[in-house]
């Protein structure tokens, strides 16, 4: 379950749906946590230590990935790459009304879209989603090479803002 945990609520869900689905989720791994860590204290004699090591790897898995924290820094690190690419590509795009690219990207932003923002002098600002929210929140990985929307003095990123790498942020609105 804990292998399976972390890329099912992260790529799979969002919002209200995990909202409904994590709590049972959780509720039966920590149950069949407490009969496996039961079954290891009571049988000792046959216990070997690939059995608790195992245990212990599945509980410590299960508490990274299950906070999504753990899946969004694996998911980063993992298409930082392929993300950097769009934003080439949205470097090299004429400036015009629209932002949101017309193609769809499932895996590297929730929802397929990504949406940017250009301007004339070149500053880019790029989203690319992590969770719509259930209601009224989102959060998302942002690029930006303009230093000033970034900024101590924008009142919008306080206190909401990791930053990556260069140019790179985790942003929750």
């Amino acid at each position: 379950m804990a292998l399976f945990q972390g890329p099912y609520f992260y790529y799979f869900t969002s919002g209200f749906v995990k909202l409904v689905f994590l709590l049972p989720f959780a509720v039966t791994g920590l149950l069949l946590s407490i009969i496996l860590l039961f079954n290891l204290i009571t049988h000792r004699s046959i216990n070997s230590s690939y059995h608790i090591a195992g245990l212990i790897i599945a509980v410590i898995i299960g508490l990274y990935t299950s906070v999504g924290r753990g899946m969004e820094s694996i998911d980063f690190n993992i298409r930082l790459d392929e993300r950097e690419k769009i934003v080439e590509q949205i470097k090299n795009r004429p400036v015009k009304a629209g932002n949101i690219i017309d193609q769809i990207f499932f895996r590297l932003s929730d929802g397929g879209e990504v949406s940017y923002t250009k301007t004339p002098n070149g500053a880019v600002h790029v989203e690319f989603y992590i969770d719509r929210g259930f209601l009224d929140h989102y959060s998302s990985f942002v690029y930006t090479n303009d230093p000033n929307e970034i900024g101590p003095d924008n009142n919008v990123f306080v206190n909401t803002k990791k930053k990556l790498k260069d140019n790179w942020y985790r942003m929750a609105y």
